[in-house]
């Protein structure tokens, strides 16, 4: 009688499997022994030489929570800016602007603005530990 078919990997092929992990990183909300695939979301300004990070999400939901949260804390705080037509447009159509953002590679800028540009890119953190387990 022959063996039933193999789907998975051949056991040879785990050492590549590995390391495209570690070369590339784990896809957003996989996991990597103590790292997650994430979402980077952030701003680069003018003049720095480093990007700050705001939020890193590892789902769609909570970058949407992340984004709009801080969206509205600008507009609130900052209600006569230049900027604020522009971010309302943004959160108006906030899931929609995400999606296609996510879909098209992130390679452009999420929201260009004068002096700054919001970014979300893929990437990896380190995850989150309550009591002992990972908690993500």
């Amino acid at each position: 009688m022959l063996p039933a078919p193999y789907h998975g990997h051949s056991p040879a092929m785990w050492p590549f499997d590995l390391l495209r992990k570690l070369s590339r990183g784990p896809d957003v909300g996989e996991t990597f022994r103590h790292f997650i695939g994430c979402y980077l979301f952030g701003f680069e300004a003018e003049g720095e030489q480093q990007p700050t990070y705001i939020a890193l999400p590892s789902n769609l939901k909570w970058l949407e929570r992340e984004v709009r949260q801080y969206l509205q804390e600008f507009v609130d705080e900052h209600p006569h800016a230049d900027e604020v037509p522009a971010i309302q447009a943004t959160l108006a159509d906030l899931p929609q602007r995400l999606a296609a953002h996510v879909a098209g590679g992130m390679g452009e800028p999420f929201l260009a603005l004068p002096g700054v540009n919001l970014f979300i890119r893929k990437g990896m953190r380190e995850r989150r530990k309550e009591n002992g387990k990972y908690a993500e």
